[in-house]
């Protein structure tokens, strides 16, 4: 039996491989070749695809822009001037892509950003006219955070919500009359089989989880509506699947996805990387992810910097104290200041240590924002600016006035920087002014 897998493309005014890659995907493609099914992978964002018109360039550290073509912008945003494209590969390469494979007897489409749903049910669409009677199921973030959106305008004939596995096999088993026992199911992500990384046609870093969830409940964030339970994995397990990765592909990047790396540091973070360096394990570590400032002490500080962490980001987001209570308490201007001054001791310069601050939360003032830049700006770390992006089911979510069966496309930041778009520029020109300082 053939299982097809797809990653789809993004779709919206800005698009960048950062350290990205469809973990959750993979780690279903690894798992139903356990239980005897034939995967094929097609990955829409594949910046190495031999019949791209042009390739994409590198990064250092394996992170780079992927192909785009500017396409038609969907009618809410026609007032946004900027340019809306399709990042990845090609449509008659897709095409070209399904018509090289059998068959499948079910496809499974995974999906991201709420925003980006036009190029999920792009991908639905093309996969309808290919295999019109074949199942097509669809999972992923989108697919959880927008469960009715998806069931009724995607075009899937199933919609699974969460990241539990289980559902998603048993339902494979279903449409296929297959019958596996799953009694003996993995429930820790230490028994999963490693992640089909083989389906990537050229791996330039590989995306290590950690953990799953955060402890925090950040009013903005929805890792907790995704992940309810806040659970590590035993740490040498960890290790083993870099060493093995670093060996089996010769790899030097690693980005970490987890939400909470650095919580329970001594018994969890630690523990990971002083194995590392006993195995001989020569690489560089990336957190695309923002680390927890509280945690950074000195000596965590140090061995982070023994251990190559060369992508440093730190989650500040505010340095109004009122603003970090309301928004859930994870900071406060003392930790944040002590943090980067234990990362600049253990041999950081001001431009390795990225910070964000938040800028459109409801309610907020281009002057707190101007605060926050200024706070960050004088610890000498350097300023990532980001847009507040409203997430179904979260606290600000209440805040913003929409409604619940809202237009996805009403999430994307880009809505934000359009709508306060004099006051967004003169923030950015604060940002870069500091930075360039």
């Amino acid at each position: 039996m053939s299982i097809l897998l797809i990653n789809p493309w993004i779709y919206d005014f800005a698009a960048y491989d950062l350290w990205a890659k469809p973990l959750g995907l993979l780690y279903i493609a690894s798992i139903l070749r356990k239980y005897s099914y034939e995967v094929n992978f097609i990955d829409c964002l594949d910046r190495h695809h031999p019949n791209l018109p042009k390739p994409c360039k590198i990064k250092e550290y394996g992170q780079g822009k992927y192909y785009s073509l500017e396409i038609e912008k969907p009618s809410l945003y026609k007032d946004i001037p900027k340019r809306y494209k399709r990042y990845g590969i090609p449509l008659d390469v897709f095409e070209a892509e399904l018509k090289a494979i059998d068959k499948p007897a079910v496809i499974l489409v995974t999906s991201m950003m709420t925003y980006w749903y036009p190029g999920v049910f792009d991908a639905i669409k093309i996969l309808r006219n290919y295999f019109n009677d074949i199942p097509i199921i669809l999972g992923g973030i989108y697919a959880t955070l927008c469960y009715e959106h998806a069931v009724k305008y995607s075009g899937a004939d199933y919609i699974i919500k969460g990241k539990n596995i289980l559902p998603v096999l048993k339902l494979v088993d279903n449409l296929t009359k297959n019958t596996h026992n799953y009694s003996n199911f993995p429930a820790e992500l230490d028994k999963y089989p490693y992640p089909a990384y083989d389906l990537i046609r050229k791996l330039d870093y590989v995306c290590i989880l950690t953990s799953i969830g955060c402890p925090y409940r950040c009013s903005y964030c929805a890792t907790h509506l995704l992940s309810p339970e806040f659970i590590q994995r035993n740490p040498l397990n960890v290790v083993d699947k870099i060493g093995y990765y670093y060996r089996k592909f010769n790899l030097k990047n690693f980005a970490f996805y987890d939400d909470a790396l650095l919580i329970n540091a001594e018994n969890h973070i630690c523990i990971i990387l002083e194995e590392i360096a006993k195995r001989g394990v020569k690489c560089n570590f990336h957190t695309p992810n923002a680390m927890h400032i509280n945690s950074l002490n000195k000596s965590l500080a140090h061995l982070l910097f023994k251990s190559n962490f060369k992508t440093i980001r730190l989650g500040f987001e505010t340095s109004s104290p009122s603003l970090q209570k309301r928004t859930g308490g994870k900071v406060t201007n003392q930790e944040f200041k002590s943090a980067v001054k234990n990362l600049i001791s253990a041999g950081y310069q001001s431009k390795d240590i990225e910070v964000y601050v938040m800028t459109g939360l409801p309610g907020q003032s281009e002057k707190e924002v101007i605060d926050s830049i200024n706070f960050v700006a004088s610890t000498g770390a350097k300023i990532k600016l980001v847009e507040f992006s409203p997430i179904p089911g979260t606290k600000e979510w209440c805040r913003t006035g929409l409604d619940s069966d809202a237009d996805p496309l009403l999430h994307n930041n880009s809505l934000l920087l359009f709508q306060g778009h004099e006051s967004y520029q003169r923030l950015k020109e604060l940002m870069n002014k500091h930075n360039h300082h």
